[in-house]
């Protein structure tokens, strides 16, 4: 419980609060008051150490405590009026050791019934606030005034504890929201993955069916070809090629002349190349060598064009890059059409039947095309 553990933190500062405490005893009452724990920090010669024990001996004396709502009280040795037990069930002589006076400390949580009260022990003199070689014992205004800000400094610190235990489960709440939300979209995107490479299979499956129906033969695939398929990541209306050199693979393979059933594995599947760009050897002949270079970016992006139209995707300039052989940044596309623009717009003047594409639907393109026309409409 949260609670629980901002009780234990402040009871770890009692030796940074009070330099030299011999012992500090901490009672943390549960959820309304059903149970009490305790807990025993005391100082030894390797530091301090806290341990739990045993306070059911005296509810009755914390139960008044807490109904008389007092923030401090001190206590001398003979008024406290229970007996704290260890869990090994050894008596401690906590409360009757030495000259010692008891600070108790009470605080009630916000909005809750859970309360500590902490049992601090005392020099009867000053010396536990650095005072040295003073017998002086401490008086009736000196305890007021310990009590009064050793009280509110532990308020402070439930405060300070309290807010930052909130932040920290606020964040904690968002972080896994976010988490959560990564592996729902994960676990969708898997799905829809794994659905479009079923997709695919079955897609496969129908094409080598109409395949080997023609050719009057049976043909099945191996596990090694499904998970080949899988990964096709092209045009579904290429898979009937695919399937057809498959096949023709396979029986040019096959030990027998005429094969009525053919196996396919994933040798046998060649997943298509990309087309490359061309440029016809009579055009490359009819260009000067300036306009060479430009023709090929043309021809790559009008390629490029092609293959995202016919599979609906947005023609930007980052999905383009992504087409080339070598795939380019947006960036490195708009520089590489600023420095052909001369030469652009004299290709297209010179083959108006080419790049149809990024002619009309490439906007990097016709914001050039769109320039030169404003340009010749101010001249006129």
């Amino acid at each position: 419980m949260i609670q629980n553990r901002i009780s234990m933190q402040i009871l770890s500062l009692f030796p940074e609060l009070i330099p030299g405490i011999e012992q500090v005893v901490l009672v943390h009452s549960e959820q309304d008051n059903d149970g009490l724990t305790g807990y025993l920090l005391r100082k030894s010669d390797q530091g301090y150490t806290t341990d739990q024990i045993r306070v059911e001996s005296g509810s009755t004396f914390f139960l008044s405590l807490q109904e008389n709502s007092l923030p401090y009280q001190w206590f001398s040795k003979d008024r406290i009026p229970f007996e704290i037990i260890s869990k090994e069930k050894v008596q401690l002589t906590i409360f009757s050791e030495l000259k010692n006076s008891v600070l108790m400390i009470l605080y009630h949580y916000p909005e809750s019934t859970l309360t500590d009260l902490f049992f601090i022990y005392f020099n009867e003199n000053l010396s536990n606030f650095l005072i040295d070689k003073v017998s002086e014992p401490l008086s009736a205004q000196h305890k007021n005034m310990v009590g009064y800000l050793l009280s509110n400094s532990i308020k402070t610190l439930y405060q300070v504890f309290s807010s930052t235990k909130q932040l920290t489960t606020t964040f904690n709440d968002q972080i896994q929201a976010i988490v959560g939300d990564r592996d729902r979209l994960k676990e969708k995107i898997d799905r829809i993955s794994g659905k479009e490479r079923q997709d695919v299979l079955k897609m496969a499956r129908h094409y080598l069916n109409k395949v080997a129906g023609e050719l009057g033969i049976s043909a099945s695939l191996t596990d090694s070809a499904k998970v080949r398929l899988r990964d096709f990541t092209g045009e579904l209306y290429q898979l009937e090629d695919m399937m057809r050199e498959a096949i023709d693979f396979a029986g040019a393979l096959s030990s027998a002349s005429a094969p009525r059933q053919v196996l396919l594995a994933d040798y046998h599947i060649r997943f298509p190349e990309k087309p490359q760009e061309k440029v016809s050897a009579e055009v490359m002949e009819g260009l000067p060598q300036r306009y060479i270079k430009t023709h090929l970016l043309l021809d790559r992006l009008e390629l490029a064009a092609t293959g995202l139209k016919e599979r609906r995707t947005s023609l930007t300039s980052v999905n383009v890059g992504k087409e080339f052989p070598t795939p380019i940044s947006a960036p490195a596309i708009t520089d590489a059409l600023r420095k052909h623009k001369k030469r652009i717009i004299h290709l297209f003047d010179q083959y108006p039947e080419k790049w149809e594409i990024i002619r009309h639907e490439f906007r990097p393109i016709q914001n050039i095309l769109n320039a030169i026309q404003d340009f010749e409409q101010l001249s006129a």
